[in-house]
């Protein structure tokens, strides 16, 4: 006799039991289908990749081209801070050049009175101020200034010469300079100050008289 235990169950206990059911529920979202392959059975191509970073050897050409340029640059602005500097010199040196050179005028005209005179108490004189003339020249000339050529006997020049009146001589070709009023002086081979002169008149025109200060203050040339 077989023993209850190791009886199959019923058939109504197995129902009672049923096994899980695995459909899917009617409101659940079916899951979604993987991507379609692309034309050559692979994956869709990733994401475009990042630049390359410049290579070494062109960095290095770009920064050796900016240190040329860099270099022209602070070539040019040094030579164009000497041009200005030296163009100051000039210009400082012609302002106080240009203001000595009264006292050299007033020292002319003491020597061209003195040597009218020609006696020996004034001879003394005359030599203490053609020492100081020259002096005061030779300091000058260190700097580049100096007298202008004496025009007396040429042609008036107007780039190095200002007449300031006229006189009817017959001693000189018309238009020819008389005598020298104030000396002219030049800078660096340029005139600073135009030298007054007498010019010799037309025959025909109206000349004027030569001032007596003028020719009292004739200097005694070079």
């Amino acid at each position: 006799m077989i023993p209850e235990d190791d009886l199959p169950p019923a058939p109504e206990a197995a129902a009672e039991n049923p096994a899980p059911d695995t459909a899917p529920a009617p409101d659940a979202e079916p899951p979604e289908p993987p991507p379609p392959p692309d034309a050559d059975g692979a994956d869709a191509a990733p994401a475009e990749a990042a630049p390359e970073p410049p290579k070494e050897e062109d960095e290095l050409a770009r920064t050796k081209d900016r240190l040329l340029r860099l270099q022209a640059d602070f070539d040019n602005y040094r030579k164009r801070q000497a041009r200005d500097r030296a163009d100051w010199i000039r210009q400082a040196n012609a302002d106080l050049i240009e203001a000595l050179l009264p006292v050299l005028d007033q020292t002319d005209q003491a020597l061209a009175a003195l040597a009218r005179k020609a006696d020996g108490a004034s001879k003394p004189w005359l030599d203490g101020f053609e020492i100081v003339r020259r002096t005061f020249l030779q300091a000058l000339e260190k700097f580049g200034a100096k007298p202008l050529a004496d025009p007396v006997g040429k042609p008036l020049d107007p780039s190095s010469a200002e007449a300031v009146s006229t006189m009817a001589t017959g001693k000189a070709e018309p238009g020819s300079v008389i005598f020298q009023i104030r000396r002219g002086y030049e800078l660096g081979g340029k005139v600073l100050r135009a030298a007054q002169v007498v010019v010799e008149a037309e025959p025909d025109g109206a000349a004027a008289p030569a001032p007596e200060a003028a020719a009292a203050d004739e200097p005694a040339k070079e």
